[in-house]
């Protein structure tokens, strides 16, 4: 029993979870831990270096500022060391940088990993803060809605070009900022240029509906409630004629499409440039 019968008030929107303080505490020590060990190898391996009166060239220097790395179960801090060389002054001068904690790193990879997924999964830009608070605490910084704008702002920039030379231009700038980071997404959107930039060879008016993924998904969006609510109770014929009728159902409310009426020209093969048409002189027409 205590002698008071004052209890602190948990504040709205904040939590106390005794495990994920103690989590976090061993991630800070093991942390430190690695940082010493990797500043430890990093001094052995040069050793044998010495200045020319025989002192030993590299020491260490104090540690740098604190600074706050956001992981999966929140914010740690940490104090990378300090490494002097002594010859600093020189041309071949060697410096020290953690591989474990890159001199402007902010936040874990698999919490980058997490930005993207959260956003596919349908979280919106202005719910980010608020959702990362509730699972990464109160502290989670460096996680706005314009921190998830600007990471998905490259994209932006392609498939919003006004001509396919600057979205060419685009392309080339989004590869070689996030090669290194994510190679892989990086070798797809390099793989597809030419399908992704198809819809500039087609009239500006369709270019709303070439451009995005919401005709598609709007359509069938009631099929897959409705399919997947009766998986495993319908046969394959019965399956396909439900379909066709939820279909037919939701083609009352789809919209017409913007321009039409250049439907025909696109169906004849008529070339479109940047979205304009490209209109043939009369001697071009003949000699065609």
């Amino acid at each position: 029993m205590t002698d008071t019968n004052v209890f602190a008030v948990v504040q709205p929107g904040t939590f106390t979870d005794r495990l994920t303080d103690v989590l976090r505490d061993g991630a800070r020590a093991l942390l430190a831990q690695a940082v010493e060990a990797e500043v430890a190898g990093f001094l052995g391996e040069h050793a044998d270096k010495r200045t020319d009166d025989g002192r030993q060239r590299l020491v260490r220097h104090g540690h740098l500022p604190e600074r706050s790395i956001m992981t999966g179960i929140g914010a740690v801090e940490v104090c990378v060391p300090r490494v002097r060389d002594r010859l600093s002054g020189t041309d071949d001068r060697i410096r020290f940088s953690s591989a474990i904690l890159p001199p402007y790193a902010r936040r874990s990879k698999s919490l980058e990993v997490l930005i993207p997924i959260l956003y596919l999964k349908g979280i919106s830009t202005g719910d980010f803060a608020e959702a990362l608070s509730a699972l990464l605490g109160p502290n989670a910084g460096g996680l706005s809605a314009s921190t998830i704008v600007r990471l998905k702002g490259a994209l932006h920039n392609i498939w919003m070009a006004e001509t396919r030379k600057d979205a060419e231009t685009a392309l080339d700038v989004f590869i070689e900022t996030y090669s290194r980071k994510y190679e892989k997404a990086a070798e797809c959107v390099a793989k597809d240029r030419d399908a992704l930039l198809a819809f500039y060879d087609f009239p500006a008016e369709h270019w709303k509906h070439l451009r995005t993924t919401n005709p598609i998904e709007s359509a069938f969006a009631t099929v897959r409630h409705r399919t997947t609510r009766s998986k495993g109770c319908l046969s394959n014929k019965t399956a396909l004629a439900m379909i066709f009728k939820l279909a037919q159902a939701a083609e009352k409310s789809w919209r017409r499409l913007k321009g039409y009426s250049l439907l025909p020209k696109v169906i004849l093969g008529v070339k479109f440039n940047d979205g304009i048409e490209i209109v043939k002189s009369q001697s071009q027409t003949a000699a065609a």
